[in-house]
């Protein structure tokens, strides 16, 4: 059976670039506006240029996605969703969606808006992409670590529209849990405006001593390449493929959406003689690649993901440097490949910054005079003023022949193929012509003339002439499939009364293209502009206001269930990963512990060492934890992990089993396929920070779909964190290393442990950092799944601020012990934190504690500076 051909989806960040993308062949555009855009440095669009981009596509069959994908602050919510209201009204196929909040209000106020699941939902699993189902999410962008098998079963599981990356950057990140850009610039990639951390150099150490490796910018991967597998992917059944790409130029969308518009057709015309052409792989390589990559389609890559030697385009290879003359300042070059002036180069092992590496050629010489142009073989002199040792290799990063002629095709407007339409005609004595113009989407429109044809008096107008001129469309996007013109003999009509005709019906035509995607206001929008979009606020004074009636009524019993249910004294919660960390939390005084034993890798171990105390399996170490915790008199949960691939959802029901065995309280749910999980099991949970709470609205829904508590986003500031913590019981992060990312793509393991393409854990020779270029240090954790946690150079310490996160309404402070083995130090912070609540619940004052006594180098985070 012949597949289904999938839509080509195309990046745009700017009107041309826009314009290339539909012309070049892409099947639909997605782009940003100016505001809550997750490509925040891409030009955009302005609301005219929205309009304009929608009708310009519409016209000639083209979806247009708009993205409003990023986390949006409390005073931002109600300004996205009236931009919901209008992109709606202008004929947006679908928006491309993350900030759970606005998805809520959105299914709330605007039901018939269409959305997709943006790749930043960080959806991976069938749970998730059920969950984001039972939203009326109609497409799931999932994340790009998913192999195509899982692909395949999240597909067959949940029968959702699947959309996935094809061509181009890849983050090392899972999306939408990297902090790195926000904490070290306060640019945070949640708000569209990451500054690319990844792409700089760093320094691998074990145990203090540095590592040698080849190449130093350790997390920059290579460039996404799914040419040779594209047939697979097509066989998968995966409705949509997608070019990343907003923040390259127009040339660069339209030679790649050239190229896979021609692949997709090539496959799907005949799939057993599919292939990739040299000319087509060389164009993709010239337009930009950091090396090339299938990322985790077919295999894991390993540390064929990585790319490095050299973090920016590489272009292609133009040849090799065989001297430097110093006098001239020029670099003698042997080519492979033509050079022309307005290329652009980039020397190996030039004695320069990476970033300086490159240069237009502005003039370059041959023997004793200027040239335009050199060939292969020849040698070239061309001025450059950094050194390169003789076999450097001269690197070809701009074809500006390839640029000028991707760019002069693209604005022709003669790429696309014309749209057919079908024709029918009638021409009678003393009647008006009766015009109809249909095209293949049904659209039809019927226009007759104010001219009363008249009998012919000298040369009749024949039946050829007339259909000749109806079918002369020129320069519209139009061209005549079908011609039927019904004439009667001996009959005249004017050729410009034709002409006439024939525009007005095919701009008619045209105008019912665009406007049949047009909608209309809708009344339930006003509703929230008049009075509901407070109804956060209200619900939590009407919910306290019925709370104390019922104590009055009740007494004592109905006090003190009032008071479980609204927690007013503050909980201390740590979380631990092993029992001598629980020990530690307990004694110094926590309310809460959430474990997570077993989701590190330790050094010196293969995680499948028994319990040292019990001798028994990790199965003794949770009811000991259980035991202990329950004998204090406090509280546990344990934690998920924060990925969970379908393959390991079974560890996530093992993990709810333990619970109900051993009488836990509940669980750490971190993604909304296990919080779909838990919630369907009636396991009690807390969703914790990766789920990105960044608004009331937000956390209302999180608190709807049965969340005890709700961990708030690390990226608010004290102020921001005190409009949503009244809402309900939340719970932020005060003291430890924030996770910075999380990727599977393991470091070590890529540079060290792989032996025929497995790898020899060589995460369990020792503690492990990365350092800077600013000398910061990164400590890394493996987990059992072979995934990489990088965390935060600094420790983050709130503890002089206690009284002002509890007088902003915060229900829980949490201590985070994630790196930390020392058991003592554990339960020296955590007693800290609870002298500074219980000084603060008995005086309303500060205590005497303060970060100074629990070391140095701390950071307050977020909490004062925010995020752009």
């Amino acid at each position: 059976m012949k597949p289904e051909k999938p839509e080509l989806l195309a990046p745009a960040g700017s009107m041309e670039a826009f314009i290339a993308a539909v012309e070049n062949g892409a099947d639909a555009v997605y782009l940003g506006a100016r505001a809550f855009s997750a490509r925040g440095y891409a030009s955009n669009f302005s609301e005219k240029e929205l309009e304009e981009a929608i009708d310009y596509a519409h016209l000639r069959g083209v979806k247009v996605y708009v993205t409003v994908n990023t986390l949006l602050k409390e005073e931002e919510v109600e300004n996205a969703l009236k931009l919901l209201s209008w992109l709606r009204e202008i004929g947006t196929d679908a928006i491309i969606i993350q900030d759970l909040g606005l998805i809520s209000l959105a299914r709330q106020y605007l039901p018939d808006l269409p959305l997709h699941a943006s790749t930043q939902m960080t959806l991976h699993n069938s749970k998730g992409a059920e969950f984001a189902k039972k939203m009326r999410i109609e497409r799931v962008v999932l994340s790009r670590e998913c192999s195509l098998e899982e692909i395949k079963m999240i597909k067959e599981k949940t029968g959702t529209e699947i959309e996935v990356f094809i061509h181009g950057a890849l983050c090392i990140s899972y999306s939408g849990q990297c902090l790195l850009s926000s904490l070290i610039g306060g640019r945070s990639g949640n708000r569209g405006f990451c500054a690319q951390p990844c792409r700089k150099k760093y320094r691998l150490y074990c145990e203090g001593k540095q590592i040698k490796t080849t190449g130093s910018y350790l997390l920059s991967p290579k460039d996404l390449n799914t040419t040779s597998g594209l047939g697979a992917l097509i066989e998968a059944g995966i409705e949509s493929f997608k070019i990343e790409g907003r923040m390259k130029r127009p040339e660069y969308v339209a030679g790649v959406v050239r190229i896979y518009r021609r692949l997709i057709d090539r496959y799907i015309a005949n799939p057993a003689e599919y292939y990739v052409s040299e000319e087509e792989q060389e164009i993709l390589t010239q337009l930009f690649n950091r090396g090339f990559t299938q990322g985790y389609f077919f295999e894991n890559p390993r540390q064929e993901l990585m790319s490095r030697e050299n973090p920016h385009n590489r272009g292609v290879p133009a040849g090799t440097v065989t001297g430097y003359d110093r006098r001239l300042n020029r670099i003698r070059v042997k080519l492979s490949r033509p050079l022309r002036l307005g290329d652009g180069i980039m020397v190996e092992n030039a004695e320069t910054r990476p970033e300086d590496k490159g240069k237009i050629i502005s003039s370059m010489y041959a023997g004793k005079g200027p040239v335009y142009s050199a060939g292969v073989e020849d040698t070239v002199e061309i001025p450059f003023d950094s050194r390169a040792p003789s076999g450097s290799t001269v690197y070809r990063t701009h074809d500006k022949m390839l640029m000028d002629s991707l760019k002069k095709e693209s604005e022709s407007g003669s790429l696309r193929p014309k749209i057919p339409v079908f024709i029918t005609a009638a021409v009678a004595s003393g009647k008006p012509v009766r015009l109809e113009v249909k095209d293949r989407d049904s659209n039809a429109v019927t226009i007759e003339s104010e001219y009363l044809v008249e009998k012919a008096k000298k040369q009749p107008t024949s039946k050829a002439r007339i259909e000749k001129q109806l079918s002369k469309l020129g320069n519209t996007i139009f061209e005549a499939a079908e011609l039927h013109a019904t004439v009667e003999e001996d009959i005249f009509i004017p050729v410009g009364q034709l002409n006439e005709l024939r525009t007005k019906t095919i701009e008619q035509l045209e105008n019912l293209r665009i406007s049949r995607w047009k909608r209309k206001p809708l009344d339930t929008l006003q509703s929230y502009e008049s009075g509901e979009k407070g109804s956060v606020d209200r619900v939590s004074v009407e919910k306290e206001s019925a709370t104390r009636e019922s104590v009055e009524k009740v007494g004592q019993e109905a006090e003190k269930a009032v008071q479980e249910c609204l927690p007013i004294h503050p909980m201390l919660s740590v979380s631990v990963y092993s029992i001598e960390g629980l020990e530690g939390a307990l004694a110094g005084g926590a309310d809460r512990i959430y474990f997570g034993e077993g989701l590190f890798r330790k050094p010196g171990t293969t995680g499948q060492e028994k319990d040292s105390e019990t001798g028994k399996g990790p199965g003794a170490v949770f009811e000991k934890a259980v035991s202990e915790t329950q004998k204090a008199g406090k509280k546990i949960y344990f934690i998920t992990p924060k990925l969970v691939k379908d393959s390991r959802m079974e560890s996530v029901e093992k993990i709810f089993s333990r619970v109900r065995e051993l009488g836990a309280d509940g669980v750490l749910v971190s993604n909304l396929g296990t919080l779909c999980l838990a919630k369907a099991e009636k396991i009690p949970f807390i969703a914790d920070s990766p789920l990105n709470i960044f608004n009331s609205r937000t956390f209302a829904f999180i608190l709807q779909e049965g969340a005890q508590m709700a961990v708030i986003s690390p990226e608010l500031t004290l102020e921001e964190l005190k409009s949503i913590a009244s809402h309900g019981p939340a719970e932020c992060i005060v003291y430890g290393r924030l996770e910075l990312m999380e990727s599977e793509h393991c470091l070590t393991g890529g540079l060290l442990g792989n032996n025929k393409g497995q790898c020899s854990a060589p995460c369990r020779s020792g503690k492990f950092t990365l350092v800077d270029e600013k000398n910061y240090e990164f400590p890394l954790l493996m987990d059992y799944e072979c995934r990489m946690h990088l965390l935060n150079s600094r420790s983050l310490c709130m503890l002089e601020y206690v009284p002002e996160i509890l007088e902003n309404g915060v229900s829980s402070l949490r201590v985070e012990t994630l790196g930390m083995d020392n058991p003592d130090e554990i339960r020296k912070v955590t007693r800290a934190y609870r002298k500074a609540i219980d000084t603060y619940l008995e005086t309303g004052k500060q205590g005497p504690e303060n970060c100074e006594k629990l070391g140095k180098g701390f950071t307050t985070g977020h909490y004062f500076r925010g995020v752009q």
